[in-house]
């Protein structure tokens, strides 16, 4: 692409902007360059902006009638494949457009929620005179939890319609998500005295995906799929890891393990695993090669740490009696790592339901338990319940029928949203999410497709207007 490239593409001022993103660092829980980055379009637009001490900020622009809250993250999970020469949590996203989809080959793109957060900036410096009001509300640290919509101040926002833009899929109209929390089990280890020969079994080129959006594909996990191979022929760990985020999938996961792995026995568990994934997954890597000599597990450890990480769930829990194909509740054994003697494994649990989310990690932790784990259980985020009769909604409808010419689907996810958040601690707000279509978020090879974002950001546009 050009060094410009963002001016072949409409609308101009929405790429422009994500385009600065992409050069911009913004891991959660680093998102100070980026708020400078809206703070200073705020400033040089002439209008109002303010920050509290989270990161999160709001910046308000005047316009026709009643007024209407625009929200969006700053941050995005930055991860990478393992050759990948740069790193998107310190390194600018280098992006390519193929067939149509702007995306980045070995690194995150951000589109998740860049794109939403550069379409408010574009309708913030828009010069429309037939716009509502608007408080555009910029979180932080989102990815890990939705922590900047826990505490942005809830007097920032004097309208009580919200349209939040982190939504995936054109024409489609999200009124509800799931609930969710984090589980931490943390396993003391003991080591052997004497360094040992290891082998280093690795499970690589896994699809992945976010924990929310993809758990139900029934694709593997790769933490599971090394620790039940280590288990199955009895080997013994020195370490291990797996899993990056706590809302994504693991793609990869290494043990290391005492003495030599013999092939003949390996193959045909690679075989079973491929057989047991052909329609899913598609680029599935089992290799194991020599490494450097260390302490390994003591064999009672190396047990416990293979039981536990067997014993735990991961996948979809149950499904939703009343929504046709969406899950109510699931789990994700989403990291596990050997940090000297002691091993931490994160499980996010999701669930539309209190209970059943409740009920999921009362059996983690019972799990957990049993092995002799110290616990944690995170604060969780509420969901978010449809409103089908939701004035908003019904406009939303009307505009993508006008820019799109057929009805939206209008569903709930699985995935946690920062609506749930908003919603019950502002209370009395009529919400919706939506977004142009984006794909593979949270994993490398993300992409977002350039004639959505013209499209989506008219029918937003269309949606807008009818609300002045």
């Amino acid at each position: 692409m050009t060094d410009r490239w963002w001016e072949t593409l409409e609308p101009s001022d929405v790429w422009r902007h994500f385009a600065a993103l992409l050069a911009i660092p913004r891991p959660s829980g680093s998102e100070a360059a980026v708020a400078d980055y809206v703070q200073g379009q705020a400033a040089a637009m002439g209008l109002e902006s303010r920050r509290d001490r989270a990161g999160n900020v709001l910046i308000v622009r005047p316009g026709v009638g009643k007024g209407v809250v625009l929200q969006a993250h700053l941050d995005m999970v930055a991860d990478k494949t393992p050759d990948s020469p740069s790193d998107p949590a310190v390194d600018p996203v280098s992006a390519v457009l193929r067939d149509g989809w702007l995306m980045s080959e070995t690194t995150t793109l951000g589109a998740d929620n860049g794109i939403g957060v550069a379409i408010m900036l574009a309708l913030l410096g828009s010069g429309s005179r037939t716009l509502p009001p608007l408080e555009c509300l910029f979180t932080v640290d989102e990815e890990r939890g939705l922590v900047g919509a826990k505490s942005f101040p809830t007097e920032w926002l004097g309208y009580r319609r919200m349209i939040n833009l982190d939504s995936e899929e054109e024409n489609s109209i999200c009124i509800g998500c799931a609930g969710g929390r984090d589980v931490g089990l943390f396993l003391n280890l003991e080591r052997e005295a004497r360094p040992a020969e290891v082998s280093m079994l690795r499970v690589e080129g896994l699809n992945g995906g976010h924990s929310g959006m993809e758990i139900h594909r029934g694709g593997a996990n790769a933490i599971r799929l090394a620790a039940g191979i280590c288990a199955r022929l009895g080997l013994r760990l020195a370490d291990f890891s797996g899993g990056t985020k706590h809302n994504a999938i693991p793609r990869e996961a290494m043990a290391a393990v005492v003495g030599e792995v013999d092939p003949m026995r390996l193959e045909p568990m690679i075989t079973a695993v491929r057989d047991e994934f052909s329609g899913v997954e598609k680029g599935i890597s089992i290799t194991v090669e020599p490494g450097e000599p260390r302490r390994p597990l003591t064999a009672e450890s190396s047990a416990r740490l293979l039981n536990l990480l067997s014993a735990l769930p991961h996948g979809v829990s149950s499904m939703s009696p009343s929504v046709p194909g969406l899950v109510q509740t699931s789990c994700n054994l989403a990291i596990a790592a050997v940090e000297g003697d002691r091993a931490a494994v994160t499980m996010s649990v999701r669930s539309s339901l209190d209970s059943s989310r409740d009920e999921l990690t009362d059996r983690i932790l019972a799990v957990g338990r049993l092995a002799g784990c110290d616990t944690q259980t995170g604060e969780g985020y509420p969901g978010w319940k449809p409103d089908p009769a939701s004035p908003l909604l019904a406009l939303a409808r009307r505009a993508c029928r006008e820019v799109f010419g057929s009805e939206p689907t209008v569903e709930a996810i699985h995935a946690g949203l920062e609506c749930g958040v908003i919603g019950k601690r502002v209370g009395g707000m009529d919400m919706i999410s939506i977004g142009p279509d984006i794909r593979d978020v949270h994993v490398p090879g993300e992409r977002v497709r350039v004639e959505s974002v013209a499209s989506f950001t008219r029918m937003l546009t269309v949606l807008l207007e009818s609300l002045a």
